[in-house]
């Protein structure tokens, strides 16, 4: 009984995450990056294999202090990636996604 209760808990919260939310962190840690286009903001961008990759583009941005930056996106949709991701300066321009 509390093996099915616990499967049952783990179906549903895996579950919640791929219907709420239309993007994948692994694909945006590996197929994204940023681009820094001033002193303190970048912006997104991902190649075409990333789901819902247009409105991560357009709705989320990177916030830098120092070389490293924090995930900024509008809607709650992506909540889950201003929580888990951040941003790393490998160049003075260009920097890679962790989540």
């Amino acid at each position: 009984m509390k093996k099915t209760l616990f499967l049952n808990i783990l179906f549903f919260s895996l579950f919640s995450n791929i219907v709420i939310a239309d993007h994948n962190l692994r694909q945006i840690e590996r197929k994204c990056e940023v681009y820094k286009y001033s002193d303190n903001y970048g912006e997104l961008d991902c190649s075409s294999g990333v789901d819902d990759r247009r409105n991560l583009e357009r709705k989320c941005e990177v916030y830098f202090s120092g070389k490293y930056g924090e995930f900024e996106c509008s809607g709650s949709h992506f909540r889950n990636i201003e929580r888990k991701c951040e941003a790393y300066l490998y160049s003075s321009q260009y920097a890679e996604i962790d989540c």
